[in-house]
């Protein structure tokens, strides 16, 4: 009987575990992007431009357009701190998702993501060494500028994002806590 219990005990103990232990695979940055929609009087079709959680920037349009998504700067107040370089036709961009058509207005909405975790970490630091974000060290603003090019005129415009978070969460055995 003593040894059922012990093992009982035991199972329940590695429940418990398992349930507030977790492996976070590799080291990655999340962003959280609390700037409105993109309101551009030249592009109607353009209507959103947003970071994702994942850092992967959502592109959402409603017919194809010629725009090139340029490159993205990372900036602490006013210093360029580094720059990803993208160089791509939106409409090539990977698919978030299937285009969806709205009901009322029946447009067809197509959805893109450029995949920026690579660059967060190579700007930013693969141990977040670099400028410490997330952690209340930072001094200033951090700041994102999407520079989209007008593949018909040439003409480049920057959209500025600069209501954001970002976080830093490092590899390995997590301990999650639920606050009560």
């Amino acid at each position: 009987m003593k040894k059922f219990l012990i093992i009982i005990l035991f199972l329940l103990l590695g429940l418990f575990w398992l349930k507030i232990l977790y492996i976070v695979p590799y080291s990655n940055y999340t962003i959280l992007d609390q700037t409105e929609k993109v309101k551009l009087k030249d592009y109607p079709e353009l209507k959103k431009i947003r970071f994702m959680y994942s850092t992967d920037l959502y592109i959402e349009y409603t017919e194809p357009i010629n725009l090139e998504l340029e490159k993205v700067n990372f900036r602490i107040n006013d210093e360029v701190i580094g720059t990803a370089e993208v160089n791509k036709n939106i409409n090539e961009l990977e698919d978030f998702a299937e285009p969806y058509i709205n009901e009322k207005t029946k447009e067809k909405s197509i959805r893109k993501k450029c995949v920026l975790q690579k660059e967060f970490l190579r700007i930013l630091g693969k141990r977040n060494e670099k400028y410490k974000v997330g952690t209340g060290t930072i001094e200033g603003r951090f700041y994102i500028d999407i520079y989209i090019k007008d593949l018909k005129t040439n003409e480049t415009f920057i959209i500025k994002r600069d209501n954001i978070s970002i976080y830093y969460e490092s590899r390995g055995l997590k301990l999650y806590l639920p606050s009560i």
